[in-house]
């Protein structure tokens, strides 16, 4: 005796298992989104955490800096500001001079000074003079231009700390160690390439026609070149100024051997609160926090423009 088949129970099995399937795939995409989430969240706590610990310390006194375990709850003090920033004097146990002569303020505001000069002088000299050549390599048909571009990009790779003892030289033969201007000539042979190889990426995006059509009218090349193209290369030319400032900002290499007491810059100044006697920990962690003020300010307000900015090179270059 045959046993008839029964399609209805079939079907009727299937489709929850079916619907079970549609369910399971769903669910493993939602646990891959979330677990994605969490990665990227503990990831970026991760990398803010010892930004957040540097501001949060710069507020505390030196007995809170050093309790164990870290106080969380406390009385905020400015006092590790006022004394960086030379508001205040400090008493003979906040210094670490081996020679403590009475009253000495702190020189920070002058450092502060000295970057921002050289930070913008060093940004602007090296538009005024990588912008041209830019444009240039992006609209000539000259020979050599690949070999030309190739040797920029190969600069891109050498480490700063290789240039270091021929600048040093060079810049001792020519006077110009410990001066703003050593630094500044310094920084614009470093940060020139990177200039000249972005820059060229936005003028490619910009198109041709429209410098053919402004000379027709009786513009000449430069004259294209300021009323055309850098107009619609702003945003890259925003964004590569906004990398070279901070690049010179935050460098501290170069900074140390090429500038002493006169010159110093911001990051050098950092370790004048550390000797073999103390480390001022409260001033130490206000001073970083000045430090980092412009450079979190900045990419919080051009983080959108720098991102375009980059694309837009990156495509065309």
């Amino acid at each position: 005796m045959e046993v008839s088949a029964r399609p209805g129970r079939t079907e009727e099995v299937r489709q929850p298992a079916v619907r079970m399937g549609l369910l399971s795939r769903s669910n493993k995409r939602r646990l891959g989104v979330a677990t994605a989430y969490v990665i990227v969240g503990l990831w970026a706590l991760f990398s803010v955490f010892p930004v957040f610990w540097t501001y949060f310390s710069s507020i505390k006194t030196s007995r809170d800096v050093f309790a164990l375990p870290p106080k969380w709850i406390f009385t905020p003090t400015l006092d590790n500001y006022k004394v960086v920033l030379g508001l205040i004097v400090p008493t003979e146990q906040e210094t670490v001079q081996e020679e403590y002569e009475g009253a000495v303020r702190s020189r920070l505001p002058d450092y502060i000074l000295n970057t921002v000069i050289v930070s913008a002088s060093s940004a602007l000299l090296t538009l005024v003079v990588g912008c041209p050549a830019a444009y240039a390599l992006a609209r000539s048909r000259m020979r050599g231009r690949r070999l030309i571009l190739t040797g920029i990009l190969v600069t891109q790779m050498i480490p700063p700390i290789v240039l270091l003892i021929p600048f040093y030289r060079i810049w001792r033969d020519a006077h110009l160690l410990d001066t703003r201007l050593g630094l500044t000539l310094a920084f614009f042979t470093l940060t020139l390439p990177f200039v000249i190889w972005m820059m060229r990426g936005f003028f490619q995006g910009v198109p041709v026609e429209l410098e053919e059509a402004a000379m027709i009218d009786g513009a000449s090349r430069w004259g294209a070149l300021a009323r055309v193209a850098l107009p619609l290369a702003a945003p890259g030319l925003a964004t590569t100024a906004i990398f070279t400032v901070l690049f010179t900002w935050n460098e501290f290499l170069i900074a140390s051997v090429l500038g002493g007491e006169q010159a110093k810059l911001l990051t050098p100044s950092i370790f004048g609160y550390v000797s073999d006697r103390s480390i001022l920990w409260g001033q130490l962690y206000a001073a970083s926090s000045l430090v980092l003020l412009p450079v979190v300010a900045f990419t919080l307000l051009v983080q959108r423009h720098i991102v375009t900015g980059l694309t837009g090179g990156a495509l065309k270059g």
